[in-house]
């Protein structure tokens, strides 16, 4: 069971928190603010975007994508290196235009952790489920994206940059229950999928290394993971298709859409509104309406100085650590900073105060208290060591967007959740999604949007001959349908069995 239903379900919880969780959920989430804590990876802005845009703002294009994050990155990269221009004659018309709330790159993927990591705990709870054949399919999507990540970046040039590794992830468990339950998740993983889990390990207390500085944890288990800075990765992905395509892709930061409507025009069949103008397009890939299907959630993130006796590991691991509520996660950078993220079920109402949150702008002073003392405390303080000054360098927050389900929604929309009657054929265009990754977006939203951008190119019938359309990889379950759309969303009230504490 997805873990945001799981909270609004429990009963240790009053049902008036649980109710004002779901009143947040169903919500209009807004235009994103203009104020925002101040994220660490965003402090060295990219010199491509480190001014706003001037240039005046295009009436038409192709294609437009709201959000300049990992999503955003792929989908252009994939519409401009696979598809054939239909504005090629005509500079005017961009055929991809990005545009931006905010600053380029400021929202989830320049608030995140950075850290490729896929743990494959979920494989037993998909396999109950869904059946061992969505189990293994589902793993291997997620688990595609570390070499994906490392190899978009080597053909870049960009692994130095963005300072792209391959590391190995250490899932630390305090606690004997949830080691037990940590062992036996890994067992059905390794009987299911031994190819993929060939390079997992586990440690217990007797048998785990000295150089992993656990030695409080009940066991360890490790695996392959990797770590990128992501706010470089995006904002220089875009610069180069920027330098690559002058005449066919542009990118517009503080340029929040105000709504979106359908024309009239034959050519061109959305109007997108947005505080600098309106720019008519054929395709909107944007975040819709799906209330109670996709709901924003507040994380916390921290940039923090490791203690004297902390040898750098930037090379060699990262972290997650688990305890018997809730989780944190941790890599470090090649100059030594810890970017430690978590303390969620620590914050307010166990979690349920950052559920339906759509800011970034304010930040739960519980998960400050947790996150800023967990490091010594997990290493143990002999081997963290001692810190001169504030050992916090940044802590900030984001927002990531979650699914009733569990999956990401990836496709074409339908005017079920439009509400815009299709009055022509889809050849005219249409509204697309690629959006909720739970958290989990360095494994699940690449590849994401690659496939979105395919199906589009495909439904245009301008895909290029040399370009791979095949996207069976991609989990049937992510996939946009009105039977999904029908049955994958949260009550809107509390259970009236559990509203006696209202």
């Amino acid at each position: 069971m997805p873990f945001a239903n799981m909270l609004l379900e429990d009963p240790a919880v009053p049902a008036l928190e649980r109710q004002q969780a779901l009143d947040r959920i169903f919500a209009d989430p807004g235009i994103p603010q203009k104020t925002t804590t101040s994220s660490f990876w965003l402090k060295d802005p990219h010199e491509s975007f480190a001014t706003r845009s001037s240039k005046p703002l295009p009436v038409e294009a192709d294609i437009v994508i709201v959000g300049s994050g990992i999503t955003g990155a792929s989908i252009a990269r994939t519409l401009l290196e696979n598809g054939i221009n239909p504005n090629s004659s005509n500079q005017e018309v961009p055929s991809v235009i990005m545009i931006e709330a905010r600053d380029i790159c400021s929202g989830a993927t320049g608030r995140n952790g950075g850290h490729i990591l896929e743990t494959a705990d979920e494989y037993s709870e998909l396999a109950d489920e869904y059946g061992e054949e969505v189990a293994k399919k589902t793993l291997r999507f997620r688990l595609a994206h570390l070499k994906e990540m490392l190899k978009v970046c080597k053909d870049l040039g960009l692994t130095e940059h963005v300072q792209a590794r391959k590391v190995q992830f250490l899932s630390a468990f305090f606690g004997e229950e949830p080691w037990k339950d940590a062992l036996e998740r890994l067992s059905r993983f390794k009987a299911g999928m031994p190819e993929e889990a060939a390079e997992w390990i586990a440690y217990d207390r007797k048998s785990m290394p000295e150089d992993f500085k656990l030695s409080r944890a009940h066991g360890v288990i490790a695996g392959p993971a990797g770590a990128l800075w992501p706010y470089k990765f995006v904002t220089s992905l875009l610069a180069q298709l920027l330098s690559k395509y002058p005449g066919q892709f542009r990118v517009e930061d503080h340029t929040a859409v105000t709504s979106i409507s359908e024309t009239s025009s034959s050519a061109y069949k959305y109007r997108v509104q947005t505080n600098r103008g309106a720019i008519s397009a054929r395709h909107v890939i944007h975040l819709p309406g799906l209330r109670g299907r996709i709901f924003p959630l507040r994380g916390q993130m921290s940039a923090q100085t490791p203690g004297s006796n902390f040898p750098c590991q930037a090379a060699k691991h990262s972290w997650l650590f688990s305890y018997d509520r809730g989780f944190d996660y941790l890599t470090q950078l090649p100059s030594g900073q810890m970017m430690f993220g978590g303390g969620f079920a620590r914050s307010e109402g166990g979690g349920l105060a950052d559920l339906g949150i759509a800011t970034d702008n304010e930040m739960s002073l519980y998960c400050d208290i947790h996150l800023s003392g967990a490091l010594p405390a997990v290493f143990g303080r002999q081997n963290w060591g001692e810190i001169e000054g504030d050992p916090v360098q940044a802590m900030w927050t984001g927002n990531m967007a979650f699914s009733a389900d569990g999956f990401p929604w990836v496709g074409q929309l339908p005017t079920s959740v439009t509400k815009r009657p299709r009055s022509r054929s889809i050849d005219s265009g249409s509204e697309w999604v690629s959006a909720a990754f739970g958290g989990e977006g360095m494994v699940q939203a690449w590849l994401c949007g690659k496939a979105l951008a395919t199906m589009l190119l495909k439904q245009d019938g301008r895909l290029s001959p040399t370009a791979d359309d095949d996207i069976s990889w991609l989990p049937d379950q992510m996939l946009v349908t009105e039977e999904r759309i029908s049955k994958s969303v949260l009550s809107r009230t509390v259970p009236s069995s559990h509203k006696a504490s209202l």
